[in-house]
């Protein structure tokens, strides 16, 4: 018998739907199966610091599912983007490269950028009805201070420089430390406790630029580690 001849005509579609259909039945099975950690994107304010912690931790999260999934389930996008800009920019780029994510977060420092600009992201964010479910992680002033809690409590707002001051006191920090994360890896659960007590120390309802210092960056680890 001759070898059997494979139609190249392009499927019809309904044959196109259905196969859809079939394909994205047998992903959600996959996930509902392993327990995958939802397609997620983070954006970041920053270029390097931001991206280079986070990225140590996504890491982890995507090299334990990397055998049942082609695709990362978490990305970092660093772009340069401060508050508002950054959650426009988020909302554009979910749309027309990343549409299959279910979770969006916000990595952003409060800096010297206007109090409304500062909250109204994470209103914005917190409260946009989309397929995507958005999640702010910001640090007033700055990502230092998340660092910095992996030693300390902190209850003042001093200010950025004094920040990496103290950080100088535990290890030779500078800006964009490729091993940032494994630094302070060992004392993230100290890190998570510190930033919980000093956000939980505002009244509730005070508004993120009155919550000086604070930080929302370990719900965005406490969020990661959930999946390892």
């Amino acid at each position: 018998m001759g070898d059997a001849i494979v139609s190249l005509k392009p499927l019809k579609a309904s044959d196109r739907k259905k196969l859809a259909s079939t394909m994205q039945r047998k992903v959600k099975e996959i996930e509902t199966l392993h327990e995958l950690p939802p397609y997620t994107v983070i954006f970041s304010e920053g270029v390097k610091t931001e991206p280079l912690y986070i990225q140590g931790l996504t890491k982890q999260v995507n090299n334990k599912y990397a055998q049942y999934t082609t695709n990362d389930r978490i990305t970092v996008v660093g772009t340069g983007r401060n508050t508002r800009s950054l959650l426009e920019y988020a909302r554009r780029t979910v749309a027309q490269k990343y549409p299959s994510c279910t979770v969006v977060w916000l990595m952003y420092d409060k800096d010297d950028f206007p109090y409304d600009d500062f909250d109204n992201t994470q209103f914005s964010a917190e409260g946009k009805s989309s397929n995507q479910k958005y999640h702010v992680a910001w640090s007033n002033q700055c990502i230092e201070l998340w660092f910095i809690l992996h030693y300390q409590q902190l209850s003042s707002d001093i200010g950025r420089e004094q920040y990496r001051h103290i950080l100088k006191e535990y290890f030779p920090y500078e800006k964009n430390l490729e091993n940032i994360y494994d630094i302070l890896r060992d004392r993230t659960q100290a890190a998570i406790a510190h930033a919980k007590a000093l956000y939980n120390s505002y009244e509730e309802g005070t508004p993120p630029s009155q919550r000086a210092p604070a930080t929302r960056v370990h719900e965005l680890v406490a969020f990661l580690q959930n999946y390892l």
